[in-house]
């Protein structure tokens, strides 16, 4: 299928199959390449969930702003510009690089140059993955560096672009993660410039959280906090999802509320079986739903993204 009724020139956006962990749902990866390119004019040309492509036109888009913001992207592996000309008859040169093809190929009366202009770096992706990342802790009074620590737990470093991807922060504002762990989330906020804040209950951790935030860090316990009323513009976290601390988590959702300010952003990603307990308490509370997503991680494990919004007064 050509695009010549449309556009001359579009991308096609091929997602990953795999977050790093489990499968990605092509509705989950779609809604975060649009969140992306939120302040540019996305058109969908073509959808193929079951080939895990998109292709779309972005009239308003350098080949640099475009391959800046796909650096942010967790679940879009590589973007090709194809440019569309009539065919003349001439002999067409195309290789398969396993996802895709590149070079020119023909389509009926068509002619379409297909270049890659991004693909995601698996080598970056591999190092920054919590098994191989290093993290001070502290233990017996003596303090470290361990690698892979709690790596099981950890967000993996796709689902952290994720997740902060879908929270549409626009770069200025204060965020704090008040169930920092191993600072997975702290990292990406952190890559883009984002002024972060940590707090974590566990002292193991604090030597870690400190250096990754440059002391923006508070060793508390989340129903207690020592921040000010309305002070952070976005949370964005990871509470515990063993159901031991269910009760804990649920008892910390006041203090979380107190802290944000009118109209800003909550995002958790949090056990299934919490989400309801959790997201009721939240509307209670007079948040809304902005994005809701199922996210299947390690093993069996599924979890759900939810971003809420502090309505304002």
């Amino acid at each position: 299928m050509t695009m010549s009724d449309h556009y001359s020139e579009y991308y096609q956006v091929f997602f990953r199959t795999k977050s790093g962990g489990r499968g990605v749902d092509y509705e989950t990866a779609k809604a975060e390449f649009l969140t992306v390119y939120r302040d540019y004019h996305v058109e969908i040309l073509l959808e193929l969930p079951s080939k895990m492509r998109l292709h779309v036109a972005i009239p308003d888009i350098s080949n640099d702003q475009l391959v800046n913001l796909a650096k942010r992207l967790g679940y879009t592996y590589g973007i090709l510009k194809a440019q569309e000309e009539s065919y003349l008859g001439e002999k067409l040169y195309a290789k398969n690089t396993a996802r895709w093809v590149v070079g020119t190929i023909r389509i009926r009366d068509k002619k379409i140059h297909l270049t890659e202009i991004y693909r995601q770096n698996e080598i970056e992706r591999f190092e920054n993955s919590p098994n191989q990342r290093s993290f001070l802790i502290e233990k017996d009074g003596e303090i470290r560096e361990a690698k892979g620590y709690r790596r099981k737990r950890a967000v993996s470093p796709n689902d952290a672009k994720f997740i902060i991807n879908i929270a549409e922060l626009n770069g200025d504002e204060i965020v704090i993660d008040p169930f920092a762990g191993t600072g997975g989330l702290l990292i990406e906020c952190l890559s883009r410039g984002i002024k972060a804040f940590a707090s974590d209950i566990d002292p193991i951790v604090k030597p870690g959280l400190a250096k990754l935030t440059d002391n923006r860090f508070a060793l508390a316990d989340v129903r207690n906090l020592p921040f000010k009323d309305n002070i952070f513009d976005a949370v964005i976290t990871e509470p515990p999802f063993s159901n031991k601390y269910r009760q804990d988590v649920l008892d910390s959702l006041p203090e979380i509320c107190r802290i944000i300010k009118q109209n800003g952003k909550i995002t958790f990603l949090i056990a299934q079986d919490m989400y309801n307990d959790i997201k009721n308490y939240m509307i209670e509370k007079g948040f809304s739903t902005r994005h809701d997503f199922t996210l299947r991680r390690h093993g069996k494990l599924i979890s759900r993204v939810i971003v809420l919004q502090k309505k304002s007064i």
